[in-house]
């Protein structure tokens, strides 16, 4: 009756459970799991665990990797309140302004520095897919002394070896990722050579990647220089996740 082939009906009717997944978490707006409304939403993404006690995981099974992430004792409840307060008054100024303006430079760079005040973070970048190398570069970022470690973020989207670096399983798996002490041996020792030099490597950090079909086009990289500096409650961390979909939006809408 429409003159649509089957396969493509699919694609489109794919797309817009997707579309709507992100924009009911850009808007805060809860499905109850037995509504009939819950049936439009696809499966939920890969996400990083975050556990009770010492320790959480994630599991790449496909790159055989391990990351475990050790949790900080719990912040100060009056400095995850005020990390809250700023991270939904980020997400309300930046849903405004996306219906008001495309520009995508502009919102991408709201979304950072909602990032790096309410996190009190050390440094938070934005990477974009260079085509020609097939990598995740980084385009611009808040911080101290860009010029000397902005260059030298470059995440490979192929694999240099059997066994992938950190950066790279990650953003080729799409999984949130936080790294709350990157001293650890076994985190050590998947840490890629680049991230190597004293000007870019932090204590702890965490990694955002942006991914459209299951393909990487992006990635905000956020770090503190201490081990145990980032550490982000359930509240937290379901607004940090919500600002990357906005992000993915940004990128939709232009």
């Amino acid at each position: 009756a429409l003159r649509i082939a089957p396969r493509a009906f699919e694609t489109a009717c794919a797309a817009s459970r997707e579309r709507l997944a992100h924009l009911a978490e850009a808007m805060e707006l809860r499905i109850d799991r037995q509504s009939p409304a819950q049936r439009l939403m696809p499966a939920a993404e890969p996400t990083a665990a975050v556990g009770q006690g010492d320790a959480a995981t994630v599991l790449l099974p496909d790159h055989a990797l391990d990351a475990t992430l050790v949790l900080p004792p719990d912040a100060p409840a009056s400095d995850q309140a005020d990390s809250i307060e700023r991270l939904s008054a980020g997400i309300q100024d930046i849903t405004d302004a996306m219906v008001d303006s495309n520009d995508r430079g502009a919102i991408l760079r709201m979304i950072l520095e909602t990032l790096f005040r309410a996190l009190k973070l050390r440094r938070v970048a934005f990477c974009l897919r260079d085509p020609k190398s097939n990598s995740l570069a980084a385009r611009f970022a808040l911080g101290d002394e860009q010029a000397t470690w902005l260059p030298l973020l470059r995440v490979p989207l192929v694999a240099q070896a059997a066994s992938p670096d950190l950066f790279t399983a990650v953003c080729l798996k799409g999984v949130d990722t936080l790294i709350a002490d990157a001293t650890q041996p076994n985190i050590a020792q998947r840490l890629p050579a680049w991230y190597a030099p004293s000007t870019l490597r932090a204590g702890s950090f965490l990694l955002l990647p942006l991914q459209v079909k299951a393909s990487t086009i992006g990635l905000i990289y956020a770090d503190r220089l201490e081990p145990g500096g980032i550490h982000l409650s359930e509240r937290e961390l379901k607004l940090v996740r919500t600002l990357r979909n906005q992000a993915l939006m940004a990128f939709r809408q232009s």
